[in-house]
């Protein structure tokens, strides 16, 4: 296993249920790791909770984990968010627009055509649950 080809988050067991750990983890922008953050108003620091899928026994809640997940999957990620989306919406704007020669009607179905995409996204939810995943490398002490 490549290091390269992995992302990894330092974060901490916040919950442990039987189907998944969550993990807390701090998402730094560049410039919250900057020694004049504090003079700053644009350093940037979030928690986020990122579900792992993985059954560890030996886990207990606070403690200090690394996670891992595939740098492989970004490009997926950001044809499902935003190029896909893109593409739908050009389409169907130019499309309307070509046959019915009418503005309103091409940018009101251009954006309602998001609609149906976002619902079958929604319904597979499960299944990109799954495999935009992140896994447990190892616990840190």
């Amino acid at each position: 296993m490549s290091e390269i080809d992995y992302i990894e988050h330092e974060g901490f067991v916040e919950e442990i249920n039987p189907q998944h750990i969550k993990v807390r983890i701090v998402n730094e922008s560049a410039c919250a790791s900057c020694h004049a953050k504090g003079a700053c108003t644009a350093a940037d620091l979030q928690d986020k909770l990122i579900d792992v899928y993985q059954s560890i026994s030996n886990l207990s809640v606070g403690q200090k984990v690394m996670l891992l997940g595939k740098k492989s999957l970004a490009p997926k990620a950001v044809l499902l968010a935003y190029v896909f989306p893109l593409v739908l919406i050009l389409a169907t704007l130019i499309t309307v627009f070509y046959v019915t020669n009418n503005e309103l009607l091409a940018g009101i179905l251009s954006l309602a055509v998001l609609i149906p995409y976002f619902i079958i996204i929604y319904f597979m939810r499960n299944r990109l649950e799954q495999t935009f995943s992140f896994s447990i490398k190892h616990q840190i002490n």
